[in-house]
């Protein structure tokens, strides 16, 4: 029986030590896991039951719908935090600079060590990240090979779960403002409309950075680019069809893994050894290549 959940709970590598570097990534870590239960629970009590009598059926699975969308996004940014996408020299210590695999590798002069292609140093991590995307803040660890599914799996839960809140809190303050607009703007708020506008605010910045994300991200995943190479002119291309660059992040069972963070799937590379698409669109190693331009 046990042996049967092993394809579905997948055994990390997990960072050895998980913490806040920086004060810009404790506060909007705290902001996310401090402020957004605080504005749920203030939707439940407050906002929802206006529109659905409590205990009804729309209510119920609207409540569960945010709860499974919350919890969802928090495994997700607690799989971010605590899986290593570092490099691991140790790897790779044994091999020699001058192999045809790692000419394309850099040397790292923090580490004293190879890094394999698209693969950086970060200064906040303090060491070199495996196919690097970008530090995030909210999670306080770098974006890479290994969580670059829960990176994604947070953001689009997170863009669908601001904008469910924002449809209730929006439509919820238009009922609260609509007797000021007669009168000066503003010139008598009530302290339940106050709060209310400080929650609505809270949500508005939970939707841009979360919507905003995946305007960002999104094009350059089905490209199969990093953030960074975006604007390199000179650049690798590591386009394999939209159905392979989401499998290299999703995995081989992708069609579950944005389900829940558990569920194992194998990415199909490794995050060392890259593939190439050449102008005729066949694949080749940088190894291939390299050997065969010489």
């Amino acid at each position: 029986m046990f042996t049967s959940l092993n394809r579905f709970f997948p055994r990390m590598k997990l960072r050895r030590n998980v913490k806040l570097t920086t004060k810009t990534d404790i506060f909007c870590h705290l902001v996310l896991v401090i402020v957004l239960p605080i504005v749920l629970l203030y939707d439940f009590i407050v906002v929802i039951p206006q529109y659905h009598s409590p205990g009804g059926y729309v209510y119920a699975v609207t409540v569960i719908c945010i709860i499974l969308l919350y919890v969802n996004a928090m495994t997700n940014l607690m799989a971010c935090m605590i899986v290593d996408t570092s490099v691991d020299h140790e790897r790779i210590k044994d091999f020699g600079a001058e192999d045809d695999e790692y000419t394309n590798w850099q040397h790292c002069e923090i580490c004293d060590a190879l890094a394999p292609p698209r693969s950086f140093h970060c200064s906040q991590c303090r060491t070199c990240i495996l196919t690097r995307d970008h530090h995030c803040f909210f999670t306080g660890c770098c974006i890479g090979h290994q969580n670059f599914r829960y990176f994604t799996c947070l953001v689009v839960y997170s863009a669908l779960l601001s904008s469910i809140l924002m449809f209730y809190n929006l439509k919820h303050f238009c009922l609260l403002m609509s007797p000021l607009f007669s009168a000066v703007f503003l010139s008598a708020l009530t302290l339940n409309q106050i709060l209310h506008n400080t929650v609505l605010s809270l949500n508005l910045i939970y939707i841009i950075f979360s919507v905003g994300m995946i305007f960002v991200h999104a094009p350059l995943v089905l490209r199969g680019e990093l953030s960074w190479e975006r604007d390199l002119k000179d650049k690798h291309n590591y386009d394999a069809g939209i159905y392979y660059n989401l499998r290299s992040i999703f995995g081989q069972h992708m069609h579950i893994a944005w389900l829940f963070p558990l569920f194992a799937s194998q990415l199909p590379g490794d995050g060392y050894n890259w593939k190439l698409i050449t102008k005729d669109k066949s694949t080749e190693t940088m190894a291939t290549l390299r050997s065969r331009q010489a």
